[in-house]
């Protein structure tokens, strides 16, 4: 019997029906497609061939697929969308024979040379003729509305000549599925942000590109560096040059991107390394961390610097911090 595949260091899930006995197929390709779409519905119309392959590579947050199923129908019920934890929005690139889909009140055939942006959290309908062949990524709804805060249930991109946003779109993504896994966390973190960027570039309609001053834009740009900042803390080279570096910016648009939350880059990287001090200091199960371990912890060169920004910033040194119970 074909087993499901899981390379967690790598991040990669295979899963195929085609030597699992005919009276199994069902329950084993709805587990391993649920173990990826989360909860759905298996309707088998024709048992003779009914088959089911997929490899799925997760990056980050995002999960890439190539997915490849014949014989049967699938559908999400209102009762599977209460079971979901996170809504999702699949980019997809058939490549196989029109499929029919029914989402929400709405029916539409997905076919090659389009690309197809689909909410996944709503109600829909596959009807199966000669099967479906796709290669997509799943994108979680949130990271999308940081880009683009009102989202449609689905958007239809042709990959003809005349729409180079889509065919750069379609190249990048499949030139970084082929490039899966990468060397790091922030390499990865990196890629994922420019799908994400060239994604919402597709999308956006009568303009030639994103506008860098776009609120949209710039609370995204700004929601991903604080949170590599946070992870990042212990680094004591981390500056504004690179973070943008990091980030695929200027430092000149990384500085505009902070200017409008009356802090610079340098002083959100400050007063994140001084709070995190703060929580280390009074966390019990830490006090045999001396004050000077917990400097360098948070990214302060000289533990001199350190107790002197935290006298300034707290009104108390850092040992006498360590000694008074936290206040909420």
């Amino acid at each position: 019997m074909s087993e499901q595949v899981r390379d967690m260091t790598a991040g990669i899930f295979t899963a195929s029906t085609y030597n699992v006995p005919k009276h199994a197929k069902r329950d084993y390709w709805s587990k391993a497609l649920g173990a990826i779409w989360g909860n759905i519905q298996i309707e088998p119309t024709n048992l003779d061939c009914f088959e089911g392959r997929i490899r799925s590579v997760k990056a980050d947050q995002l999960f890439f697929n190539e997915i490849s199923y014949r014989g049967h129908n699938i559908h999400r019920t209102p009762r599977n969308i209460a079971n979901m934890n996170n809504d999702f929005y699949v980019l997809a690139f058939p490549f196989g024979d029109p499929w029919q889909m029914d989402l929400s009140d709405e029916t539409f055939i997905l076919k090659r040379g389009n690309a197809y942006l689909l909410c996944n959290s709503v109600p829909y309908k596959s009807k199966d003729k000669n099967g479906y062949d796709t290669f997509n990524v799943i994108i979680p709804a949130q990271l999308l509305r940081n880009l683009i805060p009102t989202l449609e249930k689905r958007y239809i991109l042709p990959l003809d000549q005349g729409n180079k946003k889509a065919n750069i779109l379609q190249s990048f993504v499949r030139s970084m599925y082929d490039c899966l896994p990468f060397r790091g966390e922030d390499e990865t973190r990196f890629m994922e942000d420019n799908l994400l960027n060239l994604l919402a570039f597709a999308l956006k309609e009568k303009s030639k590109g994103i506008d860098a001053d776009d609120s949209s834009v710039k609370l995204a740009h700004r929601g991903r560096i604080l949170d590599y900042i946070s992870r990042n803390l212990s680094q004591e080279l981390m500056s504004p040059e690179t973070i943008a570096r990091q980030h695929g910016i200027s430092v000149s648009y990384l500085h505009r991107v902070f200017k409008p939350h009356g802090r610079t880059v340098v002083e959100v990287i400050r007063e994140k390394r001084l709070q995190a001090a703060k929580r280390l200091l009074t966390d019990p199960d830490l006090a045999g961390l001396s004050v000077t371990e917990i400097a360098y912890r948070v990214g302060f060169k000289h533990p001199s610097d350190f107790s002197r920004a935290f006298k300034s910033r707290f009104g108390q040194s850092p040992r006498d911090a360590r000694e008074v119970p936290a206040q909420d």
